[in-house]
C-alpha cells in the first residue's frame, strides 16, 4: 500500500475513491445526478496533482490524508453546483427595466406590446421583434460606457456615410 513514485494508480486509492464518490453522491442531490465515472475521474486526477508533491514513505502510505483530499474535492464540486443553480436564477429581468441599462431606453413591457400589435401576415414584423429581443439582450450584458458607445454608433455611421468620399487613402507605391 505503499506510493512509489512513477507508477499509476494503485488499488487501494481507486478503492478510496470509489466509497466516498458512492457516500457523496447518496448524500448529496447536485452529485447524484453526475455520473460516477465522471466524479471519480475528477476526484483522481485531483488526487494525482496533490500526491506528486508528497514525499514517498514506503511505510506510511497516506490514505487518511488521501480520503480528505478526497472529501474536500466533492465538497468543492457540490458548492460548485450549488452556486451554478443560483447563479441562474439572479438572471431574472423586470418588465418595466431598460433593457439597455439607460433611463428612456426600451423595456421587455414594450417588446411584449409590439409582439401583440405585430401582424402575423408580415415576416418582417416578426423577425424585428425578435432581433430587439436579441439586441435589447446583447446590451443588458454590456458594461454602461459599452452602452453607451452601441448608443453613439448610429450617428457615427450617418455620418461617415454623408462623406463624398469615406475611402482610405491609396498606399504609396
Amino acid at each position: 500500500m505503499a506510493l512509489k513514485a512513477g507508477e499509476g494508480l494503485q488499488r487501494w486509492e481507486i478503492a478510496v475513491t470509489k466509497k466516498l464518490v458512492g457516500e457523496f453522491r447518496r448524500r448529496s442531490r447536485s452529485l447524484e445526478r453526475e455520473e460516477f465515472d465522471d466524479l471519480m475521474q475528477e476526484c483522481l486526477a485531483h488526487w494525482i496533482v496533490v500526491r506528486r508533491k508528497l514525499a514517498p514513505d514506503p511505510d506510511a502510505p497516506p490514505v487518511g490524508y488521501m480520503a480528505q483530499v478526497i472529501r474536500n474535492k466533492l465538497t468543492d464540486l457540490i458548492r460548485e453546483r450549488e452556486a451554478d443553480k443560483r447563479a441562474g436564477e439572479k438572471e431574472a429581468l423586470s418588465l418595466d427595466a431598460a433593457l439597455d441599462g439607460s433611463d428612456d431606453g426600451l423595456t421587455m413591457a414594450d417588446l411584449l406590446a409590439e409582439e401583440e400589435s405585430a401582424q402575423q401576415d408580415e415576416a418582417g414584423a416578426v423577425d424585428r421583434y425578435h432581433a430587439r429581443i436579441d439586441i435589447g439582450r446583447a446590451l443588458a450584458r454590456l458594461t454602461p460606457v459599452q452602452r453607451q458607445l452601441c448608443r453613439m454608433l448610429p450617428s457615427a455611421v450617418s455620418r461617415v456615410d454623408s462623406q463624398p468620399s469615406a475611402r482610405p487613402p491609396s498606399a504609396p507605391r
